[in-house]
């Protein structure tokens, strides 16, 4: 695919190689030997230290442990999506807390890369959408239709199919306004460019379609974000899957101002979607597992522009 050559080179995706540097691990968990009480599991494992923004947590409810579909005696985390179950359902619509670790928490971080694996069964049905964990930062409002200043969010979805995307909250100061760097993908004939769509008052969808997830197998998700410096200064937004670069994203304003930076894990899953058409036709789950954020980076070459 040939590039374009004008200013609006914003979003890249990627399928070669990558140049590493290797930084420091902040926090991990990868399983647990036995069974445990979830809420133990999330406060000493996870760092939840309240429980600001969370639903969906414990045994009568949609998250707990279980076995490992694919490796019996290790127990990963489990989300049930009971039928019919959707973003605004009552219990067992899924499950979403914040992770706040104190390493990253008692420094001031811009740039860090979240990983994590992935297992849908065969079970699962992908209907119109949903949401799956990402990095956060600032209060603990950027998500559900709140557009905040204070705050941002790079949850990842999986759409109709299994497509995958960057599903993000970030400030609406872009250059030179949300409207102006919004239309220039919304309102686009070239099909790469509408891998790119902005709602004013939802999330900004990134590189939808850049990789597909599968029924059972356990994929590999790997976030990285830099939050700009300064307030009219670009950030960037970085995913691989199974080890490929798929999605980089650069010149987007990540924050319109520099009190706040990376707090943490925003661990987040559930069908939807506002409404009953994005529900689970039937009870479903997933399995999460080997969660790590780190200091690592990586430069994304012989990149592949999509818009």
């Amino acid at each position: 695919m040939a590039f374009l050559t004008n200013t609006f080179q914003t979003f890249w995706i990627a399928f070669l190689s990558t140049h590493l540097t290797y930084g420091a691990t902040l926090w991990s968990w990868s399983h647990e030997s036995q069974n445990k009480d979830i809420i133990a599991v999330l406060k000493e494992g996870f760092h939840m230290t309240d429980y600001a923004g969370k639903f969906g947590l414990g045994a009568d409810d949609s998250l707990t442990l279980a076995e490992d579909p694919q490796n019996p005696g290790q127990w990963v985390l489990r989300v049930f999506y009971a039928q019919g179950s959707y973003s605004h359902s009552g219990k067992h619509r899924g499950a979403q807390f914040y992770g706040t670790p104190s390493e990253i928490t008692s420094h001031s971080y811009t740039t860090l890369t979240l990983e994590y694996e992935v297992y849908f069964p065969s079970s699962f049905s992908w209907v119109k959408g949903g949401k799956l964990p990402g990095l956060w930062g600032g209060t603990r409002d950027c998500s559900g239709g709140r557009i905040k200043e204070t705050c941002f969010s790079t949850r990842l979805m999986w759409r109709t199919e299994g497509d995958g995307e960057v599903y993000a909250y970030v400030t609406h100061s872009q250059n030179p306004d949300f409207d102006t760097w919004c239309a220039r993908y919304g309102n686009s004939s070239i099909a790469t460019y509408m891998k790119v769509y902005c709602d004013p008052t939802y999330g900004v969808e990134i590189g939808t379609g850049a990789w597909r997830f599968q029924h059972e197998r356990w994929h590999h998700i790997k976030q990285e974000v830099r939050l700009n410096a300064e307030p009219g200064q670009n950030g960037y937004i970085k995913v691989w899957v199974d080890g490929k670069a798929e999605v980089h994203v650069t010149e987007v304003r990540m924050r319109s101002n520099t009190n706040f930076d990376i707090d943490g894990l925003f661990f987040s899953t559930f069908f939807g979607g506002s409404d009953s058409t994005w529900a689970s036709p039937h009870d479903t789950y997933s399995y999460f597992r080997n969660f790590k954020i780190t200091t690592d980076t990586a430069d994304i070459s012989h990149s592949e522009l999509v818009g």
